[in-house]
């Protein structure tokens, strides 16, 4: 193969790499493993094309670098709003979890029965009734939630 042809194939050798590099990412970003496994062995026979048409190994990894960030750029709008939705329902599920907690307080449950139900320590259960108890009052429970805190690390 002449020079003149092998530098026209150069960049295509790259841009093969680049969307290789691309396509692995976005199979990391899903839960297929048989896909992330399959385009990493892609990836890997588009680098030994280019080191077969005698590309650079830093023009290699430039190349593997780019289609990352081609990716990373296509991918980070839509996986950022996946997050954002996932902490909303998680916030909403401690709010929901702590409620259920005060109102088994405010029943006169034990705290050791109210933790044993909610799978926790009696000590975690009596932080969060005295932070609704506090919300309730409109008070900061401050101090006796630091203390709370303190004694389930000793008792845990």
């Amino acid at each position: 193969m002449s020079t003149a042809q092998s530098q026209a194939a150069l960049p295509a050798e790259l841009e093969a790499i680049a969307s290789a590099a691309h396509d692995r990412l976005h199979a990391q970003a899903g839960q297929d493993l048989s896909a992330q496994e399959a385009a990493q062995r892609h990836v890997a026979e588009a680098a030994s094309s280019a080191i077969t048409a005698s590309a650079a190994l830093a023009a290699i990894a430039d190349a593997e670098r780019e289609g990352e960030l081609r990716a990373r750029r296509e991918l980070s709008g839509d996986v950022l709003r996946q997050l954002a939705r996932a902490a909303k329902r998680k916030r909403e599920a401690d709010r929901e979890y702590e409620q259920a907690i005060a109102r088994a307080g405010r029943l006169g449950l034990s705290h050791r029965e109210i933790a044993a139900a909610a799978e926790i320590s009696h000590g975690t259960v009596r932080a969060i009734l005295t932070r609704a108890t506090a919300s309730l009052n409109g008070n900061e429970p401050q101090a006796a939630e630091e203390e709370s805190t303190a004694s389930d690390d000793i008792a845990q």
